[in-house]
Formats: C-alpha cells, sequence, structure tokens
C-alpha cells in the first residue's frame, strides 16, 4: 500500500510539475486571466480532461508555481544547514544558494508577483506565509550568529528581510543590472555589502 501511495505521489509530482512548465510557456505570453486552460494543457502536452485530473480551477495553477518554486527554496535551506554549521558559512551559503535560485526561477516569482490577486484571499496568505517562513529561516541564523558573537546587528529580523527582498527583486530589476554584470559579481556585491553591515556596520 505505502509503495502505491508513493508512486501514486510521484506521478501527482511530475504531472505537477508538468502543468507549471505548460503553463509558463503560455504565461510568457499572455497575462493570466487572459490563458485559456486549453492553452495551458496543450503547452503541457496533457488533454484538457487529464489535466482538470491535477487541478479544480485554473488559480490552481498558480499554487503549482508557487509551490514548486518554495520546494527549491528549501532544498537551499536543507542543503545549507546539512553542508555547514557555523552561522557565517550558513549565511553565505543560504544567500548564495536563494539567489542563484531567484535567477533560476525569476520567471516564476513574476508570475506570483504580478498575478497574486488572481491567488484569491486565502491562497494569497499562505503565499505571504511561505514568504515569512524564509525571512525567518535567515533571520534564525543572524540570530545565532549574533548570540555566538560573529555577527553584531541590532535589528535582525529588518535586516533578514532586507537581504531577502534584495536576493529576489535584483533577478527581477535584470535589464537595469545583468547587462553589465555577471550574476557573480552581483551576488559578490551583495556578500560583501550584507557581511559589512553584520559586522557593525552603521547603515
Amino acid at each position: 500500500m505505502r509503495k502505491i501511495n508513493r508512486e501514486k505521489q510521484d506521478k501527482a509530482k511530475f504531472r505537477q510539475q508538468q502543468i507549471c512548465r505548460g503553463a509558463l510557456k503560455v504565461l510568457k505570453r499572455k497575462k493570466f486571466h487572459a490563458a485559456s486552460m486549453r492553452e495551458i494543457a496543450a503547452a503541457a502536452r496533457m488533454s484538457i480532461g487529464n489535466l482538470y485530473n491535477y487541478i479544480d480551477k485554473k488559480e490552481d495553477i498558480l499554487i503549482f508555481i508557487h509551490e514548486n518554486m518554495f520546494a527549491r527554496i528549501h532544498e537551499c535551506f536543507e542543503r545549507t544547514f546539512r553542508d555547514y554549521h557555523e552561522p557565517q558559512e550558513q549565511l553565505v551559503a543560504a544567500i548564495t544558494e536563494l539567489f542563484k535560485t531567484a535567477c533560476q526561477m525569476k520567471e516564476e516569482a513574476l508570475i506570483i508577483l504580478t498575478e497574486a490577486r488572481s491567488l484569491g484571499k486565502k491562497n494569497l496568505r499562505k503565499v505571504l506565509q511561505r514568504e515569512s517562513e524564509v525571512v525567518g529561516i535567515i533571520e534564525s541564523i543572524i540570530v545565532n550568529g549574533i548570540k555566538t558573537g560573529a555577527f553584531k546587528l541590532e535589528n535582525p529580523h529588518l535586516f533578514a528581510n532586507v537581504i531577502a527582498s534584495n536576493l529576489w527583486i535584483i533577478p527581477l530589476r535584470g535589464w537595469n543590472i545583468l547587462p553589465y554584470h555577471t550574476e557573480q559579481e552581483v551576488l559578490d556585491y551583495l556578500l560583501f555589502c550584507f557581511f559589512k553591515v553584520l559586522k557593525g556596520a552603521k547603515p
């Protein structure tokens, strides 16, 4: 029974990712409200009937995109806490992983930002809660660093929000930055600025 349930879960996850890829192809060309389910099904290489086996309404596709994005983010944190133990190393690794993920998933992030009103209040609260969880994890690393003496900072909650915001906003504003600087240059500069403050520099 467990094996059958696992196979169902794996199939559902595969279909979810398939739907997300198809939706992203369509949403590059059209706004969410203008995209039809038939177009999304065709882009995902699924029948419209099969598509409705995995979603109840079009808004569920935005939830799928959001869940896939945050699954990647949590993988970043899992690798960080598995491979590093000192607060400084953890924060460098977390910032690096999150920035690279943001660069790779900027299309997904842009869709979530621009189509947030289509989620409905209940699902929007879930999205905001997930984002708060990410900030909370960054904050916990900073607080641990303050306790060990690695960081000197008066407001870790505010600075955790500053870090999270910059890691996602900069890739989305790539037209004004990335044509002139590589992703690694941007990341190195962010790390320099963040750690300048974390070491006690007054903003």
